[in-house]
């Protein structure tokens, strides 16, 4: 039988973790004790972050999420806690027109990015480098890391839509099934 409920509970417990990480790494300071503290917070969310998604394993897309988020830890923490990104990218985008060259080396816009020079990014394949315009939203810069999240959570969300208008199975064999007598 499905716990539903209990999938719920966990959802819940996940998003208030990421919505607390994500204000902790656009607020705190990544420098001296403020970056020592964002950085603990960091690694230890994305860590519960990772262990809840498999939590959900039964879905497909758990997996997934956590591969995502995993995919983005790689660089985050080869750049103490923030996605570097190339400033070549951020200036072909045009979608950060107030990032310029002084910016390089700091911290974006209060978000989790630092901007750096391509050479200066360790694990590039896995920063934000890949601009995507999504309609209403607007231009972005993504990461591999990040495509593989959000497929992880459409099909967790597909995934539950299916269930929910599934009828639930019964545990143990049934009449149809031919229980042995």
């Amino acid at each position: 039988m499905v716990n539903r409920a209990g999938d719920s509970v966990v959802l819940a417990i996940a998003a208030v973790i990421f919505v607390a990480q994500q204000l902790a790494i656009s607020n705190l300071d990544p420098h001296g004790t403020s970056g020592a503290v964002r950085q603990v917070l960091f690694f230890s969310t994305t860590v519960v972050l990772a262990l809840l998604a498999l939590k959900l394993r039964r879905f497909w897309g758990a997996w997934l999420v956590a591969l995502g988020i995993v995919l983005n830890l790689v660089p985050m923490a080869a750049h103490n806690g923030s996605m570097p990104i190339d400033y070549a990218v951020i200036e072909r985008s045009g979608a950060f027109p107030e990032v310029t060259r002084e910016d390089i080396g700091k911290q974006t816009n209060h978000g989790k990015d630092v901007v750096l020079e391509r050479d200066d990014i360790h694990f590039f394949a896995l920063s934000d480098r890949y601009v995507v315009t999504v309609p209403v939203y607007g231009t972005n810069i993504y990461s591999l890391g990040d495509f593989v999240l959000f497929a992880g959570v459409a099909a967790v969300i597909v995934q539950a839509g299916v269930m929910a208008v599934r009828p639930q199975r019964r545990d143990g064999p049934t009449e149809a099934t031919g229980a042995a007598g």
